[in-house]
């Protein structure tokens, strides 16, 4: 009696999930999914572009389940993968019915050339920002090909969904940045900076403050005999206050991406 009554419950429960329940278990097809339900003035696909919904990413927003998050890429047309730029599309979609709720583009995110895009990830730490106002970020990564002087960073964009609108809150902020020269065998001198984002107290425009705290790694090796030592130098450094002027964070011009 018991199996049989939760063989009927089980299906009940199966019964009563949505037909469209959003998965992000493969974000390529959730963001396909996605883009094929939306309305005509959602996102209207745009000539000279295409989309790269096979980097996409998802994830149902944990804070508010009842939402999911969608980014993708969208490419202009005309490039190769070594030199080409282009926006991401960002949808904020009903997580049962994937109806959207809010979208918006970052013009020129992507900036692949001497240095490229390599992926982003959707950030959904609690930036609760103000009692009606919970942010989210896209994380963007972007490296070079250099052996001997490699790159790479992270940079954040920060939104915010208020009255059915997706906002960008400010210009990205660098989070991570690695730079190093070396001989491509062990001797050499890098640089890591990573930077982390809390929430401070309430600001004069309605939203917090951003308090950016930063760590920076100073690594130099050299060969000692058959041996390749390292010895780093680590220092924090200094520490910051973003504010929102009403319309905007103010992201100083040291913290933007290159």
């Amino acid at each position: 009696m018991r199996i049989a009554l939760s063989l009927l419950l089980a299906a009940a429960c199966g019964a009563a999930l949505p037909a469209h329940a959003q998965d992000c278990h493969d974000a390529q097809a959730a963001a396909e999914e996605a883009y094929v339900v939306r309305a005509d003035d959602v996102l209207p696909d745009r000539p000279g572009y295409t989309r790269d919904t096979a980097a996409s990413v998802c994830r149902r927003w944990p804070a508010r389940p009842e939402l999911t998050l969608v980014a993708t890429p969208v490419w202009r047309d005309g490039g190769d993968h070594d030199a080409r730029d282009g926006d991401v599309e960002v949808l904020v979609i009903d997580s049962d019915t994937l109806a959207t709720r809010a979208w918006t583009v970052l013009p020129g995110a992507l900036d692949s050339d001497a240095i490229f895009f390599d992926g982003m990830q959707l950030d959904t730490a609690r930036y609760l920002l103000a009692p009606d106002t919970l942010a989210f970020g896209l994380r963007v990564q972007r490296r070079n090909g250099s052996g001997p002087n490699p790159f790479s960073e992270e940079q954040l964009h920060l939104l915010a969904v208020q009255a059915d609108t997706l906002r960008t809150l400010g210009p990205p902020m660098v989070l991570r940045r690695f730079q190093a020269e070396w001989d491509t065998r062990c001797a050499g001198e890098s640089t890591d900076v990573t930077r982390t984002v809390a929430v401070g107290s309430k600001g004069q425009h309605g939203l917090a403050d951003l308090i950016l705290r930063e760590r920076r790694v100073t690594t130099h090796s050299w060969m000692d005999g058959d041996t390749c030592r390292d010895q780093d130098t680590p220092v924090d450094g200094e520490r910051r206050v973003l504010r929102f002027d009403g319309r905007r964070y103010a992201v100083p011009e040291a913290l933007q991406p290159l």
